[in-house]
């Protein structure tokens, strides 16, 4: 059986690069016609759809009927593996971008593509400069962009949920949106590139409901952050952290099929 899930696993690396580069491509055309950010929508759903139907996973989302149409959000998204970027990108149900590192600008394919997108690339090579592009991120959101960020910034290759970083926090603060909770529930048991196995499966992915901060300053990040972890926790089926509050309303754990 293992040997079975490490051959799907070099098939899917292959069949992921394969519709990386064809939706990068896809992306930069489309954005060439039109600026529209609906264009990028329809190519994560693409790439995301496609790569993940070659191993034979589909995605199954929870509570997108409380995501408004309307607005711009952050989209807060737990990490566990490398699929969670593809599986978070079909999934969404509003135009969006993603928070990327600097760095992406670089690379082949991917930074065309990112840059033909409604993404923000923040630069973290130096302390001033981060903050400079924060605040540039954060005044490309208020002006109507969603962004897509995972706020532990690596990934936990597990059921597990790693310490948050300030980033994610700080970029809705200063963008003064809405935050909304995604919880990605099961995707490394599906694919696990640090144990290289992968196998058929359904994916689960809950959104939660915005949570307004409206007039939130800077000093209510550790409130914010424990209000996101507090519902990823929940929907993740751990236990509570001391002293954390509360998530809102009852939530129903998935596993996968």
């Amino acid at each position: 059986m293992v040997i079975l899930q490490r051959i799907l696993f070099l098939w899917a690396m292959l069949w992921a690069a394969i519709m990386t580069v064809f939706s990068c491509i896809g992306t930069v055309i489309t954005f060439l016609i039109s600026s529209n950010p609906r264009g990028f929508m329809v190519w994560s759903r693409i790439w995301g759809i496609g790569m993940m139907s070659g191993v034979g996973i589909r995605v199954r989302t929870h509570g997108t009927e409380q995501v408004p149409r309307t607005g711009s959000f952050v989209f807060a998204i737990n990490h566990q593996v490398a699929l969670d970027i593809p599986a978070v990108g079909s999934a969404i149900p509003v135009p969006f971008g993603w928070v990327a590192k600097a760095e992406l600008e670089r690379v082949p394919f991917l930074g065309p593509a990112i840059r033909s997108s409604p993404s923000v690339f923040i630069d973290r090579s130096h302390p001033k400069r981060s903050i400079e592009t924060m605040r540039e991120a954060g005044e490309k959101i208020r002006q109507g962009v969603s962004v897509a960020i995972f706020p532990e910034g690596s990934r936990s290759h597990g059921g597990t949920l790693g310490s948050f970083k300030r980033g994610a926090f700080l970029l809705a603060i200063e963008a003064q949106v809405p935050v909304i909770p995604v919880t990605i529930v099961n995707g490394y048991r599906l694919f696990n590139e640090k144990t290289r196995t992968a196998r058929p499966g359904v994916i689960h992915i809950h959104f939660g409901a915005p949570i307004d901060i409206s007039g939130w300053t800077r000093a209510d990040i550790p409130r914010l952050t424990a209000r996101v972890r507090a519902e990823m926790l929940d929907r993740l089926g751990l236990p509570p952290e001391p002293g954390a509050e509360p998530a809102a309303g009852p939530m129903v754990d998935a596993v996968a099929e």
